[in-house]
Order: structure tokens, then C-alpha cells, then sequence
């Protein structure tokens, strides 16, 4: 079951989506190999949801940005945010800092850029941005005070297809029509 604080934002007014990578795009699980290679877990699903909103930007909101910042720096996020075409910023200490001095580059005209801020995460390191967001959004295994401050808590689990489910609640695809989903997921 969803637990909101807030009522969902209108995506017209969401400029920059932000996720977290462990426990968002993972299960917050690591395997480690006797050479001490590191594999996760991820979803095929939450890949879909980023080609949702390459072609949501395409069509309907050039300027929308999305993107990884992960705390820590692995091979692991890199490879699975390429595979992804999204861009990742790793080894981002002060997330909250990395993000003011980002959003006010990019969003310059803009008093308020944390508003059009929509920001997944799932731990306590995340809290001071998900507190700042416009929207915050967080899965069912979040850490309970994460779960605490979000806007939303989604039933799913990280790793779980909680991208894919945030994603397409923030794009509104169960309300479009056949032929707005046909063009959401066409030409990928």
C-alpha cells in the first residue's frame, strides 16, 4: 500500500528527477567474489522506466534532467548507469551540497530549484536532500526514518521494480490513454 504524505506533483512541474543508487536501484544487497569483485542486484523493469522518460523528454519536456548520485565510488553503478544511458555522479559525500551547487548551474533563473526536485532514496545519508526535494519519494524497506520524512512511501522494495512503479506514477501512465502509452514506449 502507498503511503503519502503529499498528493503526487503535476511532472510539468518537475525539472530534475534524482535517484540514489544502493537500495534504490538495488536490493541494498552486495555479493562479493574471493577477489573482491562486487556484483548487485537490479530490476530489468526500472531500465524500462528510464526509457519512459528519455521519450517523455523527447516529446513532451526538453528540459527535464534525470541521474545517479551515489555516495559511494564502484565499478558496479557505473556500468549499471551505463547500460542505463543515465548520467552518474559517484563519490558524492555531501549530496545535498552537490545538489544546490547543480541545480543552481543548471536551473540559474530559478529562486527555488530544490521545488522541480523530485529525489529517490532510501537511507539516512539521504535525508538531507530528500527533506529538501519538492517531492521525495522512498521504498518500503527504507530506513524508518527516511520512511518518516518522505512525501511517499511505495509498497515496493528497492530493487524491486520501485523505479519502474515511481516512474510511472510520476509520468501519470495510468491515466493515459492506449495511444499516449503506445508513444511512451514506442522507438526506444
Amino acid at each position: 500500500m502507498t503511503r503519502s504524505r503529499r498528493r503526487w506533483p503535476d511532472i510539468r512541474r518537475v525539472h530534475t528527477i534524482v535517484f540514489d543508487f544502493d537500495g534504490v536501484f538495488t536490493d541494498n544487497k552486495v555479493y562479493v567474489t574471493d577477489e573482491g569483485r562486487e556484483a548487485v542486484r537490479c530490476d530489468r523493469a526500472d531500465g524500462l522506466a528510464m526509457d519512459f522518460l528519455r521519450r517523455y523528454r523527447a516529446r513532451r519536456a526538453p528540459g527535464l534532467d534525470f541521474f545517479i548520485v551515489s555516495t559511494e565510488r564502484n565499478p558496479v553503478v557505473a556500468a549499471r548507469a551505463q547500460k542505463l544511458r543515465l548520467d552518474c555522479y559517484q563519490d558524492i559525500g555531501d549530496k545535498l551540497a552537490f545538489l544546490d551547487a547543480h541545480l543552481r548551474t543548471r536551473w540559474p533563473e530559478n529562486s527555488r530549484p530544490f521545488s522541480g526536485l523530485a529525489y529517490l532514496g532510501n537511507d539516512l545519508n539521504d535525508l538531507p536532500v530528500l527533506t529538501r526535494a519538492g517531492f521525495s519519494i522512498v521504498p518500503n524497506d527504507a530506513h524508518p526514518r527516511v520512511k518518516r520524512e518522505a512525501d511517499v512511501v511505495l509498497p515496493q522494495r528497492g530493487g524491486e521494480g520501485f523505479v519502474r512503479a515511481a516512474v510511472e506514477r510520476l509520468l501519470g501512465v495510468d491515466k493515459m490513454s492506449l495511444e499516449e502509452v503506445h508513444e511512451l514506449v514506442s522507438d526506444r
